[in-house]
């Protein structure tokens, strides 16, 4: 069953969704963002504005002051100090009506006593004068300069700074006390904006100005802000964006700042407006997707259905048609393909008929067989041998054999196995082959397994290596007649002298002296020389079984060179055997000892037709098992007859003396024993046949 997220409406429908709402979302959040730095900026320069116009009032209106204090010192000079007490303070007052802001104005002699004093608020008359020797004005007046003093909040809450002139020639100085509520008031009332809110700072950081007083009354100390781009907390506990101005030739400092919710109260705005923008979109997207989501899944949903049914191997399947866009045309190509799948199965089962039948035909049976040694496929022919359910079965069970070849290590298997098994209720002997398939998956064939019926090829070769021991047989009687010769000889003289001495003597005689008892046990020497002779020839011409055993194999080339011996000596050759102790091989002892005289007869031939003088046996054991070399120091061969020499009916011998099947059946021979045979010569450098066998395996036996 197909999961919900396997299916492709859905899948359609979360594609329209996701690039309908990833799109808007990455442009909305980058907007925003871009909206929101477009603020900061705006409100930082607001701020920014508003702190340097709040500041350039402030130093007009102290310079203003102090450019009217100046003037009345250059006007009336010392002249002030020398007048009444009543012109003093009418033209203090004069100066303190016509200058706004302006609370108090005193004039102070060359010690520092108040002289006369003008307030706007308060009444002078009883009041003791002030002294102004001990203020921080006093020194910079008394150097000629002009002065500034600190900001102080008087006891009706007014903050007051004092602005000090110098009168000319260091006789006094007139010192002017403003307000600056009034001030800042007016200021921030006209150049401020309802969200912007303006601090005015003096050097000690303490708040003198601001547009709601009662944080200078409650003596605030502002945080102040190190970049304008970037939010801090305010004095009021809220987050806000704040640009700082100094306060030209003043050691004050303005604070101009916006609280972040009025800042980004556009930006906010923004993202609703954009937030309900996005949703109608998007359900806009939402529908499309579905409708035209629909026209898309239902034509494939039906071409799925098909192609299961396809795979299930019914391809009369047909898919409706209908429109001409692209799945139009692809469901008209699948129902085109569907025809030629159905046409193509019916050609491939009646190649598979035919194929089966060519294959069943040969007389082999074949199977193929997964990794884990299970049967994929037989052909008639092994079913016919083995009858059962063989498809599905372990190998090894269901074969006629107890293992299954290559089931671990996957491989060739060269001349291949040869087992008896019954079939048919009779004993055949099957050769099993197996041959690996490379790149095979779970389930997948790995190995053609071969099984041929050999019993009648076996037989029949048999029959010829037989016939041919026994012309062997024919070619060695007169060297084994000439080898009995001489033990004959010796028991003809032996025989002869002892019968003329019992008749000289008497056999008591020849007893008493032990001579008769010497007599006979060299007639019985000789006698088992005969023996002997006659018995090795005897057990070469009889049949062996053909089956592997563990073989001696140098025994077996000793054996076979006694025989071939008589005639070598003959031809001037000697034969000789050498080899270290090698294990028993693989081999058929009849068969192996029909390879060697082959390979020393032929190699006695070549030297008795065009000289030599010696054939070398030795063996040796290598890595791939125990290796032969039988070597002759004849004529050799050239490169053409080399080529040839393993050819059927292939000879270089006269009519009537060889049949050319010595080294073709050689190497027939030792590829059925799982070795391998080859041969290296050179003219006048003699010749050398080299053959490989296998070490016995006691697990084999």
């Amino acid at each position: 069953m197909t999961r919900w997220w396997g299916h492709l409406r859905l899948k359609v429908l979360a594609f329209g969704i996701a690039m309908s709402v990833l799109p808007l979302t990455i442009f909305g959040w980058y907007g925003l963002q871009v909206a929101r730095s477009a603020q900061v900026e705006i409100v930082s320069a607001q701020n920014q504005a508003a702190a340097q116009i709040v500041a350039e009032e402030l130093a007009q209106f102290v310079q203003q002051i102090t450019t009217q204090l100046a003037l009345l010192a250059r006007l009336e000079g010392s002249d002030l100090l020398a007048a009444p007490l009543g012109e003093q303070e009418r033209i203090l007052y004069t100066l303190l009506r016509d200058v706004a802001y302006l609370e108090e104005l005193s004039l102070v002699n060359g010690a520092g006593d108040e002289v006369a004093r003008a307030s706007r608020r308060e009444v002078i008359a009883g009041q003791a004068p002030r002294n102004l020797s001990n203020s921080p004005l006093w020194e910079a007046l008394r150097r000629g300069e002009n002065t500034l003093g600190t900001a102080t909040i008087d006891v009706d809450g007014r903050p007051l700074f004092a602005v000090g002139v110098p009168l000319p020639g260091g006789e006094g100085a007139l010192v002017a006390r403003p307000t600056l509520r009034g001030l800042i008031d007016n200021i921030a009332a006209v150049q401020a904006t309802g969200s912007t809110r303006i601090h005015v700072i003096d050097g000690e950081g303490r708040l003198i100005g601001d547009t709601d007083f009662s944080r200078v009354l409650a003596g605030n100390r502002p945080a102040l802000p190190d970049r304008t781009d970037l939010p801090y907390r305010s004095l009021t506990g809220d987050d806000a964006f704040g640009s700082l101005i100094a306060v030209p030739g003043l050691p004050w400092q303005v604070l101009a700042e916006t609280t972040v919710a009025d800042a980004m109260a556009p930006v906010q705005r923004l993202a609703v407006e954009f937030a309900l923008g996005a949703l109608f979109l998007m359900a806009v997207v939402v529908g499309l997707s579905i409708v035209f989501g629909l026209q898309l899944t239902v034509p494939l949903e039906r071409l799925e259905a098909g192609a299961r049914r396809v795979g299930s191997g019914d391809f009369t399947t047909r898919v409706a048609e209908g429109g001409r866009d692209e799945l139009g045309r692809l469901v008209h190509s699948f129902n085109a393909m569907t025809e030629r799948l159905q046409a193509q199965a019916a050609e491939m089962r009646a190649e598979r008929d035919r194929l089966d039948t060519v294959v069943s035909s040969i007389g082999a049976g074949l199977a193929l067989i997964d990794p884990d040694g299970r049967i994929l496929w037989v052909n008639r022919r092994l079913a016919e041998w083995f009858p059962g359910e063989l498809v599905g079965a372990p190998c090894w069970q269901s074969l006629g054999r107890t293992d299954c070849p290559g089931l671990l290590n996957g491989c060739n298997s060269g001349p291949g196995v040869e087992r008896e098994v019954l079939i048919g209720g009779r004993q055949r002997l099957v050769r099993y082959r197996t041959y690996g398939i490379d790149g095979a998956g779970p389930g997948e064939p790995a190995r053609l397994e071969v099984l041929e019926d050999v019993t009648e090829r076996r037989a029949m070769e048999q029959m010829v290596l037989q016939s041919e021991k026994l012309a062997a047989v024919g070619q060695l009687a007169a060297g084994v007649a000439h080898e009995i010769n001489n033990p004959l000889a010796v028991i003809s003289a032996y025989a002869e002298d002892l019968s003329d001495r019992l008749k000289d003597e008497g056999a008591a005689a020849l007893e008493e002296g032990g001579e008769l008892t010497g007599y006979l046990q060299q007639l019985q020497i000789q006698v088992q020389r005969c023996k002997g002779i006659t018995s090795n020839l005897l057990d070469f011409a009889r049949r062996g079984p053909a089956n592997p055993e563990p073989v001696d194999l140098v025994q077996v080339a000793q054996a076979t060179a006694s025989l071939v011996a008589p005639r070598a000596r003959k031809a001037g050759a000697a034969i000789r055997v050498e080899s270290a102790i090698i294990p028993p091989v693989r081999a058929s002892r009849d068969q192996l000892q029909q390879v060697f005289l082959n390979l020393i007869t032929n190699a006695v031939d070549a030297i008795e037709e065009r000289g030599g003088t010696r054939v070398a046996i030795t063996a040796a054991v290598t890595d791939g098992g125990v290796r032969v070399v039988v070597a002759d120091d004849g004529p050799g061969m050239d490169p053409e007859t080399r080529e040839r020499a393993m050819e059927p009916f292939f000879t270089t011998k006269p009519p009537g003396k060889g049949t050319g099947l010595g080294l073709a059946m050689c190497y027939g021979i030792i590829a059925g024993l799982g070795g391998r045979l080859w041969l290296e010569s050179e003219p006048d450098r003699g010749t050398a046949v080299i053959f490989e066998l296998p070490v016995w395996n006691e697990e084999e036996g």
